[in-house]
């Protein structure tokens, strides 16, 4: 009875999860169609990536001090709420300045959310690595129909897929609410605060996994998020081309990085990941035509997903610390570089070239490499 529970539980922290994530790509058809409708520039469009992502950012910290004592079942439903709450909001703003501040909304919503799903995911399975690569396929699955249902609806309506997410994070709210449950509720938790916090960024395997997290999710950002402005297609070929993307992403993430993690350390693979990834940046600096734009964008996802999972794998293993506050200062590092990447992303494809964020990107990656191989060769 209770290997049933916590089956069911699982299954729907995983559906709740990429329902989530779906939130994350589903503004990306539709930033062309918003920038028009509203007659916004490429970097204010981009705010509604930037205010999203940087709230998640900031509140990962005082959401990671505040769950041991509320708990991650009633943090999560509380994130799922407001998720509720904002999209449909989004649905009924007029202005960028509106839009930006429901996003930031949203934002907070999910960090109440993010910060919690993947320890409860953890808590909820036999074995972490499972949990970590349901947690990723989530991740991989939801920016692939996220993508996918912002283009179908966005190609009617900007304001639809905004409120048809409101609905589908209200479905998730009500499962979690009545069939997840909490496995370590009632289990006495050390208390965390900023002291724990800081003397995790200042461990230097954590650090280096942290920041070099960080630099990759800034270009990771810059295919998401920027992209779409660019390469010229409609709401729903946009939707369709992150739509392949996506599921590149589930399968580097959930199959690929598994595999490979059978045989080599996290941290082994980690650099070759990050070589590969600023290899395709520098592709998309150099192509022209829109076909192999796309294909590189959809091949970008095969390598995203397995960084993304070894990032993950790597910063758990590697933190002396409770995974609670492991989870919370990670995401606060690796979603500042995302917050950046979008707004900075647009100024600069304006006053440079279309294509010079990609080469930004693509340097940072390189930085994130080096910094990962100096790790591996001073330990082996």
């Amino acid at each position: 009875m209770e290997e049933g529970r916590k089956t069911k539980a699982r299954w729907i922290t995983v559906a709740a999860a990429f329902l989530a994530f779906m939130g994350i790509g589903i503004v990306d058809p539709i930033l062309p169609v918003i920038a028009k409708s509203i007659g916004a520039t490429h970097w204010q469009v981009e705010m509604l990536f930037t205010a999203y992502i940087l709230t998640m950012a900031v509140m990962m910290i005082p959401v990671g001090l505040v769950v041991n004592r509320i708990g991650d079942k009633q943090m999560m439903v509380a994130g799922l709420g407001l998720v509720t709450i904002f999209s449909l909001l989004c649905g009924f703003a007029s202005t960028i300045p509106q839009l930006s501040l429901f996003r930031a909304g949203w934002g907070l919503g999910n960090a109440t959310f993010f910060a919690t799903a993947m320890t409860l995911l953890i808590a909820l399975t036999p074995q972490a690595s499972t949990a970590v690569g349901l947690y990723e396929a989530a991740i991989g699955l939801g920016m692939a129909g996220g993508p996918l249902v912002g283009g179908l609806l966005g190609q009617h309506s900007w304001r639809y897929p905004f409120i048809g997410t409101s609905v589908l994070i209200f479905i998730a709210f009500l499962l979690v609410t009545f069939f997840v449950y909490d496995p370590n509720k009632g289990k006495p938790k050390k208390a965390v605060g900023l002291q724990e916090m800081r003397r995790l960024l200042s461990f230097p395997p954590f650090l280096k996994g942290a920041v070099g997290g960080m630099l990759y999710y800034y270009g990771f950002f810059v295919v998401l998020a920027y992209s779409p402005l660019i390469i010229g297609l409609s709401a729903i070929q946009i939707g369709l081309v992150f739509f392949g993307w996506g599921l590149c992403l589930a399968y580097g993430s959930a199959v690929l990085a598994h595999q490979l993690e059978k045989q080599y350390e996290p941290r082994e693979i980690l650099p070759y990941g990050l070589l590969m990834f600023a290899a395709l940046l520098l592709f998309l600096v150099v192509a022209k035509p829109t076909w192999l734009m796309v294909t590189l964008i959809i091949l970008s996802g095969l390598v995203s997903g397995l960084n993304n999972a070894l990032f993950t794998s790597y910063v758990m293993e590697t933190s002396p610390y409770e995974r609670g506050v492991t989870s919370g200062t990670y995401n606060f590092v690796r979603w500042l570089g995302a917050a950046i990447a979008p707004v900075l992303s647009g100024i600069i494809g304006h006053t440079i070239s279309s294509k010079a964020p990609f080469m930004v990107a693509m340097a940072l990656a390189l930085i994130a490499f080096l910094f990962l191989s100096w790790r591996k060769r001073k330990t082996a």
